[in-house]
């Protein structure tokens, strides 16, 4: 009988968790009852939790088998970073005028099977997976927009250790002349770094897409593990220009899983300007990969705000 109470006693603390995640018990950002904002607009958490509910139901053994893991909050985490980036794209979308049919929506649907089999083993439901789509084909007009006329120029160096990261990019974000003497003193010490580095997103594609350069706008400070670094490297970059209107690449061979990563990209722009806040809850809103983590010491860098260069 103990053995059955013992059971039953961790199910209803597993059950409780859940609930107490979802459903609204504890600190918000704004406001009781929202999971986060973004510039003026609220995300409930009712909608958090409808989207949480429904994707459990579809999912045979998804409920039980998140539990034995202790992984029902890492589920809530991916659906409310995907509602975050839902809405920076809708307004990325009004402020860029960019627009898709619904004739585009529905072929998109259907080539993927419709949406019940489409939406299997994701995060997404058959329910929602038309607004999903409409996001997603939104962030591919968004890179296709820009990959080809987009140049950032940046001043960069590197660490090897987060803490040092950190330390490196406070430095930069107090100003040219701090950024520079970094610099100069790492490549004296024979750290790679750079002044001036200019890169065009069509002709680097790692960088465009798996890097938040692109992103940011001037006077950023980045701090993150790129694409291409040896294990345990960071790069610390500070944005000094930000060209969206260069001399058009053709991109007409691009691929769209590539456009669609690029404009996702580019939505670290509009959270800049709108401001994002996730309610504790979720974690901690990570500016670089644009979703939540777990804890503030798991995000997978740092953004910080610093001052641009004189024109």
């Amino acid at each position: 009988m103990s053995s059955v109470i013992l059971r039953l006693t961790r199910v209803v603390v597993s059950v409780l968790a859940a609930c107490l995640l979802l459903a609204g018990c504890g600190s918000s950002p704004g406001k009781v009852g929202t999971a986060a904002i973004v510039g003026d607009r609220a995300i409930p958490l009712t909608a958090v939790e409808s989207r949480f509910n429904a994707v459990l139901d579809k999912e045979s053994g998804l409920t039980e088998q998140l539990r034995q893991q202790g992984r029902m909050d890492d589920l809530a985490r991916r659906i409310a970073g995907f509602a975050v980036r839902e809405e920076l794209a809708r307004q990325a979308a009004h402020r860029e005028e960019l627009q898709v049919s619904e004739q585009e929506i529905t072929e998109r649907i259907e080539r993927a099977g419709g949406a019940q089999a489409a939406t299997k083993g994701t995060i997404f439901t058959a329910r929602n997976y038309r607004e999903v789509v409409r996001s997603q084909l939104l962030m591919t007009e968004l890179g296709r927009r820009y990959l080809g006329r987009t140049s950032v120029t940046f001043d960069y160096t590197q660490a090897t250790t987060r803490k040092e990261a950190r330390a490196k990019a406070e430095r930069m974000a107090q100003g040219p002349q701090q950024a520079a003497a970094l610099i100069a003193d790492d490549r004296a010490a024979g750290i790679p770094a750079e002044s001036g580095k200019q890169v065009r997103a069509a002709r680097n594609a790692s960088l465009a897409v798996g890097t938040p350069l692109f992103g940011a706008s001037p006077g950023t400070v980045l701090a993150f593990k790129g694409p291409n670094q040896r294990a345990g490297t960071w790069l610390i970059a500070r944005v000094t220009e930000r060209n969206a209107n260069a001399d058009p690449v053709p991109t007409g061979k691009v691929d769209e899983q590539t456009l669609q990563a690029f404009g996702t990209r580019l939505l670290g722009l509009t959270a800049e300007r709108a401001g994002v806040q996730l309610s504790p809850r979720y974690g901690a809103w990570d500016p670089i990969m644009l979703s939540p983590a777990p804890e503030e010491g798991q995000k997978t860098g740092f953004r910080l705000a610093g001052h641009a260069r004189p024109a």
